[in-house]
């Protein structure tokens, strides 16, 4: 199987495993750790974003920098952009304070897509972990509908805009030495035994990783 249809494959199966996050009432209490993770998971700029999966590949990503990776997700993050308007009613709650001007998303989750876009990415460069990175994508999708900043319907928009984005990204040529540089980073982090250390937290609180992770 080439690259590119290993990629939309993993970008197809993430979209598919979290195609039904949850909706729940606005100000609906959640457990103080799920709080947590939840506005920790509203911020996927692409510089920051990779360590949300941090234990899903198995991998520190974020530290010490990975600027192919950085790369990667910018491009996918320009893409979504394009794709998903940042359209939003005003909502309250804790969750929209941490995000004052952005309120509730309509339409389609810009997060969502992101999520489903990075993860997809991620897929390829760590095709073993696919069902981990899966999960966590449905964990992402899942904390902004918890948080009240969109639905489920607009969650799952958004992750097939992200799976449309990643589709668009890797069809550029221009993109494959990119993927394989940043393969290439994550195959080195992936070589040092030190653990993540929110990964015992991830653990506690959010969905089971297959294979233990």
């Amino acid at each position: 199987m080439d690259r590119r249809r290993l990629i939309l494959t993993g970008a197809a199966g993430l979209a598919s495993a979290c195609a039904s996050p949850p909706q729940l009432p606005l100000g609906t209490p959640l457990p103080d750790d799920r709080l947590l993770f939840a506005q920790a998971h509203l911020e996927l700029h692409p510089r920051v974003a990779a360590q949300h999966f941090d234990c899903a590949v198995g991998a520190r990503l974020a530290a010490p920098p990975r600027p192919a990776l950085t790369a990667v997700f910018e491009r996918l993050a320009r893409e979504v952009d394009s794709r998903v308007p940042l359209a939003a009613t005003p909502v309250d709650g804790v969750c929209a304070r941490l995000r004052p001007g952005e309120g509730r998303q309509v339409g389609a989750s810009r997060r969502a897509a992101l999520a489903a876009a990075y993860g997809g990415a991620l897929s390829y460069l760590a095709p073993d972990r696919v069902g981990a990175i899966a999960v966590r994508v449905g964990d992402l999708a899942e904390s902004e509908v918890l948080c009240g900043l969109t639905d489920a319907a607009t969650s799952r928009a958004g992750l097939s805009l992200g799976a449309a984005a990643l589709d668009a990204v890797t069809s550029d040529p221009a993109i494959r030495d990119l993927l394989d540089r940043a393969a290439a980073e994550v195959a080195e982090a992936r070589r040092d035994t030190l653990e993540s250390p929110g990964c015992a937290a991830e653990r506690r609180t959010l969905s089971p990783l297959p294979g233990g992770g």
